[in-house]
């Protein structure tokens, strides 16, 4: 008893086997993290070094380059990018994707150790993994419901209660707190004490670090117990710091309280937010990789809300806004491809339905949908892969294409059943002859995904979660044809269903029950009878068509038939859309990014910003605003649409409006509206990397290419990531002078760090938070450069200036030094119009802008495109290879199933039939409808999958013209016949395939731009191979044997003509 038959007839263990397949299925579901698309590790690792005071040059020689030169031996780095702005440099490293970034990140930290040369006052490194979402998926700011702005006290706040408790939602990974300003220690010096005692600023600092903190001694073995022994020092309150002793001489003891007072204080302004009008604090959520959003985002709601009512109760009046939730998003995408999941299932129902006019045949065939589906979702887990819209939509694609196994079995079933045999026996028999074919059909569905691993980057993960769903429904789906249908065919079907489903005249009446049911069952009858008549209609065209091109002197005919697939083939190459890379999204953010001028302040900054402010707060599609100000970061505003707005067209024309605006806004070296992309590299910007040592040539460099780059069609703006005129006051020391005073140029350096923004010296504990302790001059306050000349130095006994022993001079120099592979570089961010071809501009940007350029470059310099420029090129190579290795797997397996290499040929030239459709679909949607559906490539994947998809009508029709030959038929006829009985077989296919797939190409929705292109390509390659395949097979099948007559017997002049029979 072979497998099918032991399916069949042990229905009780075939029940349970596929309930405890959508048991464990269920289990996998609800086990899946949920995400917006493909996420994991990115390969990436971040060294972030902060050293105060210090400029960006100082940052680049002492810091960054050191720290690189270490880095660069890390074994599997790709590629080495880094930034030095004043106080802070920042390193990122770029993996191959098969890395393992914790053994990396071991070597990283092995490395950063053996930087040996970084100067004192630089702190420790910070080394962080890059994971799958390094940008928050929340920001809640704090609303002040009593009207007074309290950006410090909500600082603490955060700092100190919020983040804490957000700490223990499950998910939760890093915080960004932004706005207000963070306390610290402030040891204010009084410079003028400090000098008679003959001490210094470094006096001071040394003391502080020497002293506050508590050092490890170790274990103190005495009898029987063990004792840890430890150095207390740390200090427990102000007073204690006061304490300290600074010297102790024969002419007595200094003490800190002699030259400085400890008090609390607030560190220098370093960002700001401004959340509808009022100034406050936000806190970014940045989750851990693999966590479900959903989940994560419905913790921290719910720890918020304890919060709110805790903190209120405590007298803060505030509340907590939510400008931004990434969970909102993915929620209403999920949703959406739901929908369309469950309504590309009843559309399929519905075709069943007309073509078999059978309730219960249907039902049996339609039940492989939900236990073919919940099945993939155990692979899935198994995997380690998420929950998605790429994953949903592959499975939504795949839910017309499941049951076409289904329908070939319940078909041979019943063609068994009229033979008189029983309804058990035909269920059986009738599988177990079509099995085979069937394996055939749909490993050509499965083996095109195998490619596809050739493809890297962020399109490989989307093609990887695609190629699961899809893969993996369809093996599935061949698993419930041959087991589950058979068993339930065997309990369910009887003759009559069979009559009506072999029916060629579309009117069979079956007697119906009493009642409602049996009037359902008459109304079902009466429309399927209603739609295979005109279904018959069809087929008679399609087959005379046929009957038309066949027989041996229409050779000519043949030529014709098959010269339109191959004509409209070139029209649409000719009109082919060009090449993105992938697309944007249309979640409900849009960020006005507004770069003040070098050397503008914070506060400046926002009240610069209030006339951007006050535009986008009078919009009536704006819901609300909020304006960041994190240098080194986002600049900007981020707004977000009234729900009935954030729509795709919504959220195009409120970028379009604030870009015809931002000439209007004075004092920013640009002002760029943008749709934030759900991709880290958008289908509509690409970078361009300018690369040597000198940063005045850099700019030169720069000026230039964006000029050539603004003149180019369909470029937005162009923005760079480096700027020359950053204001910057040198001191520069007279050393004679010096050594007149006894002053050196450390202490020279050290007094104007701590009359400006303080020497960091140490930490202080206050109960669970770590402050830190700054060095500062007392009553001293500097806000220009002349108050910086006239800064008072004691030496010797008496007071001078500044001004008396350095020169202090107004100069300009770089705002952020920048990096790639460890040398500098300036790079230009290029952004498109939401219709501007990213695949020509890229194209046009090399040709007239770039090669022009490098012949005239100095020694040392380069130009490289980067970004999504570099990324299109790399996966369009990449998915043009798995393309063509797709036909060529897939030609491969059929001559190894057709044991020939003739038909399989016939089979494949079905492909360009398909190909051809999906790209006048693309053109038909956006030159004639509107609408604007680029060519990315999550779109282009849509030609990998038809390759093995449109093969299989044209492989039933060969197969059964092949059979009715070995019965003795006549070639021609062979050929008209095998049409003939497949024409429904296709239709019925190709219909729940079309319309299942078709509420994912037409349902616009949030998350729909991600698939929208690939259910188009889809929907329309095999809609239009269905209509072709049985007019261009036959006619290819006549050539086939036009060619082999000729090899066979050529011409000659008194060779009889043959009299040709139309079969028709």
């Amino acid at each position: 008893m072979n497998f099918i038959e032991l399916s069949v007839r042990w229905r009780h263990g075939t029940f349970v086997l596929f309930c405890l397949l959508a048991m464990f299925g269920v289990f996998a579901l609800f086990s899946l993290p949920l995400e917006l698309q493909p996420g994991g590790d990115r390969p990436e690792i971040t060294v972030t070094t902060t050293y105060p005071g210090a400029g960006p040059t100082e940052v680049e020689d002492l810091v960054t380059r050191p720290i690189e030169e270490q880095m660069e031996q890390v074994l599997g780095v790709q590629e080495i990018s880094s930034s030095s702005r004043a106080g802070r440099s920042s390193i990122t490293l770029e993996f191959t994707q098969d890395a393992d970034l914790s053994d990396r990140l071991v070597d990283v930290i092995n490395r950063l150790q053996q930087a040996d040369s970084l100067p004192p006052e630089a702190n420790e490194s910070n080394v962080e993994l890059v994971g799958g979402s390094s940008s928050p998926m929340m920001w809640i700011p704090m609303v002040p419901t009593d009207g007074k702005a309290k950006p410090d006290h909500y600082r603490d706040l955060a700092e100190e209660v919020i983040v804490p408790r957000l700490r223990r939602v499950e998910g939760t990974g890093q915080f960004l707190v932004v706005g207000g300003r963070q306390r610290e220690v402030e040891v204010k010096v009084d410079p003028r004490a400090l000098a008679d005692r003959n001490l210094t600023i470094g006096d001071v600092v040394r003391t502080l670090q020497q002293n506050n903190r508590d050092i490890r001694g170790g274990p103190l073995v005495l009898g029987r117990r063990e004792y840890r022994v430890r150095t207390i020092s740390r200090s427990q309150d102000l007073s204690q710091i006061e304490g300290f002793v600074l010297r102790r001489d024969a002419s007595g003891t200094v003490y800190l309280r002699d030259v400085a007072q400890a008090q609390m204080g607030r560190k220098v302004q370093d960002s700001a937010l401004v959340f509808n009008g009022t100034p406050t604090i936000a806190i970014g959520v940045i989750r851990q990789v693999g966590a479900n959003v959903p989940q994560v985002a419905k913790g921290v709601r719910d720890t918020i809300t304890q919060l709110e009512a805790e903190l209120n109760r405590q007298g803060e009046s505030l509340r907590f806004a939510y400008n931004y939730d990434e969970s909102q998003y993915i929620e209403q995408s999920i949703s959406l491809v739901q929908g369309n999941l469950i309504s590309g299932a009843l559309l399929a129902t519905v075709v069943l339905v007309l073509f078999l006019g059978s309730l219960r045949t249907v039902a049996v065939i339609a039940l492989t949908i939900p236990t073919t589906l919940i099945t993939v979702f155990i692979v899935m887990a198994l995997l380690g892969r998420s929950l998605n819209i790429i994953s949903l939509a592959g499975l939504a694609f795949a839910v017309g294409m499941v049951v076409d196994n289904a329908i070939v079995v319940i078909e041979n079933i019943f063609t068994h059943m009229q033979k008189g045999k029983s309804v058990m026996r035909a269920a059986i028999e009738g599988t177990q002859e079509v099995w085979a074919a069937m394996l055939g059909s749909t490993l050509t569905n499965v083996v095109v995904f195998l490619p596809l691993i050739m493809v890297t980057g962020e399109a490989g993960q989307l093609f990887a979660d695609m190629a699961i769903a899809l893969s993996c429904a369809s093996l599935f789906s061949l698993f419930a044809a041959i087991t589950l249908v058979p068993m339930l065919s065997g309990l369910f079907l009887d003759q009559s269903e069979a009559q009506r489903m072999l029916s060629t005249q579309g009117q069979s009446p079956m007697p119906a029950g009493a009642g409602w049911w049996g009037r359902v069952q008459q109304a079902v009858y009466r429309t399927s009878d209603t739609f295979r008549h005109f279904q018959t209609k069809l087929e008679d065209f399609l087959a005379s068509t046929v009957s038309w091109s066949i027989g041996r002197r229409r050779v000519k005919r043949r030529l014709l038939v098959l010269g339109i697939p191959v004509g409209l083939l070139a029209v649409s190459i000719w009109l082919l859309p060009p090449a993105d890379y992938l697309p944007e999204g249309n979640r409900n953010l849009v960020v006005l990014r507004a770069e003040p001028m070098p050397g503008t302040s914070i506060p400046e900054a926002i009240a610069q910003s209030q006339p951007v402010q006050d535009f986008l707060r009078s919009q009536p599609e704006v819901e609300r605003i909020m304006y960041v100000d994190r240098p080194g970061a986002l600049r900007g505003i981020a707004t977000i649409l009234k729900p009935e707005f954030a729509t795709t067209a919504g959220l195009a024309e409120m970028v379009d409006r604030l870009r015809a605006k931002v000439g209007d806004f004075a004092g920013y070296r640009f002002v760029i509206p943008t749709r934030i992309a759900i991709f880290r590299d958008p289908g509509k910007e690409f970078d361009v990397d300018i690369v040597g040592a000198d940063l005045t040539q850099l700019s030169e460099l720069e000026r230039d290419i964006t000029a050539k780059l603004r003149e180019l069609p369909g470029v937005r703006n162009v923005r760079s990531n480096f700027v020359m005129g950053a204001g910057e006051i040198q001191v520069i020391p007279y050393r004679e002078r010096l050594a007149e005073v006894g002053l050196s140029e450390s202490e020279i350096g050290s007094l104007v760090e701590a009359a400006l923004g303080g020497r960091l010296a140490s930490n202080f504990i206050d109960g669970k938070e770590e402050l830190d302790v700054s060095v500062e001059l007392k009553d001293t306050t500097v806000s220009t450069p002349e108050q910086l000349r006239q800064l008072p130095l004691f030496a010797r006994g008496r007071q001078i200036q500044l001004g008396d022993v350095a020169e202090v001079q107004e100069t300009t120099g770089p705002d952020v030094i920048n990096h790639v592979d460890l040398e500098r570089a300036v790079s230009l961010t290029i952004s498109l119009a939401p219709d501007a071809p990213l695949g020509t501009l890229v194209q046009r940007t090399e040709a007239e802008i770039l090669a022009p350029l490098r012949s005239q470059l100095p020694t040392g310099y380069r130009l490289e495109l980067a970004g999504s420029a570099d990324q299109l090129a790399q996966t369009v190579s990449q998915l043009a290879n798995a393309f063509a290795f797709s036909v060529l797997i897939t030609y491969l397996l059929l001559v190894a199933l057709y044991r020939s290499f003739l038909y399989p040929l016939v089979i494949m030239a079905v492909v360009p039939m398909g190909i051809s459709g999906a790209l006048l679909s693309l053109v038909l949607v956006n030159r004639l409808l509107g609408w604007v559906v680029p060519l990315d490539m999550i779109t282009a994947l849509g030609f990998v999958i038809l390759t093995g998809v449109v093969v299989n009508n044209a492989i039933l029709l060969v197969d059964r013209a092949l059979q009715l030959q070995q019965e003795g038929e006549d070639y021609d006829a062979s050929l008209y016949n095998a049409t003939r009985d497949r024409l429904r077989a296709i239709f019925m296919s190709a219909g729940t395939s079309v319309l299942g797939m078709l509420p994912l190409a037409v349902v616009p929705g949030q998350g729909a731009e991600l698939y929208q292109g690939l259910g188009i390509v889809l929907t329309g390659g095999l809609a239009f191979s269905t209509i072709l395949t049985p007019t261009v097979v036959p006619a290819i099948m006549g050539l086939l044997r036009d060619v082999r007559d000729r090899a066979s017997f050529p011409p000659s002049k008194s060779a009889p003509k043959a009299k040709a029979q139309n079969p028709a």
